[in-house]
């Protein structure tokens, strides 16, 4: 089936709107791979973090994906009036819980990276696992769901509301727009996630994360589906 030139036109739109957001984030991802390859003296402090996920494992990604990806980003949006009235807490416990799931999900992925093409940092090993990550991971899982979970968020948490808003037409091009804009800003970001030792992959997954959120509260209108 071949795309409308309106398809084309909402993702060039989305890139564009999303450009400096995705720059943003790269320079902040390279700062903190920088950080923990080049200044020796802060190397304990990341082995200190690697160490406590190693000892917790997955309870780790949950906690601090629900704390990077959901609280933090929805303190800043109730405190920006980003959030409608009265929603408040359901936007609180969406953003939690999903983000939680998330983690485990994200962590369960990287785990299975690493028994899949070893921990190793050579090209060949880096861009299998990038391809993974960004083609049936993205395309399969984190982009239909966030998109569903996001839209049923955005419509009050009303499935019948989501069916009715949203025509087959309009599914369309927000999976492509979310997926092209997804694309824009993950694939540098996953490559230099797989960069690092895997007991520091979650953690630097989560800065990148709740750095981006924040970043978009500031230039969009709405907070919408990542």
């Amino acid at each position: 089936m071949n795309a409308s030139p309106s398809i084309w036109n909402t993702i060039k739109a989305a890139l564009i709107q999303n450009r400096i957001p995705a720059i943003v984030l790269q320079i902040f991802a390279a700062c903190i791979l920088g950080l923990y390859f080049g200044v020796e003296a802060l190397r304990p402090a990341f082995e200190a973090i690697g160490e406590l996920k190693a000892s917790v494992g997955i309870v780790f990604a949950i906690l601090s994906t629900s704390i990077f990806g959901g609280l933090i980003p929805w303190a800043v949006m109730a405190h920006r009036g980003r959030i409608p009235p009265g929603m408040r807490m359901k936007h609180f416990l969406f953003y939690v819980l999903y983000w939680a799931f998330q983690g485990a999900v994200v962590d369960t992925l990287y785990t299975y990276q690493t028994v899949w093409f070893g921990s190793g940092t050579d090209f060949k090993t880096l861009f299998s696992k990038m391809l993974v990550d960004q083609l049936p991971f993205n395309l399969i899982w984190a982009t239909p769901v966030g998109l569903l979970f996001y839209g049923w968020k955005n419509c009050r948490f009303s499935w019948a509301r989501f069916r009715k808003d949203h025509s087959r037409k309009i599914l369309i091009h927000s999976y492509a727009t979310i997926q092209f804009s997804s694309w824009m800003v993950w694939v540098p970001a996953v490559l230099m996630v797989y960069s690092l030792p895997p007991d520091l992959q979650i953690p630097l997954f989560n800065l990148v994360l709740c750095f981006f959120s924040l970043v978009l509260t500031f230039v969009t209108r709405s907070d919408q589906a990542l």
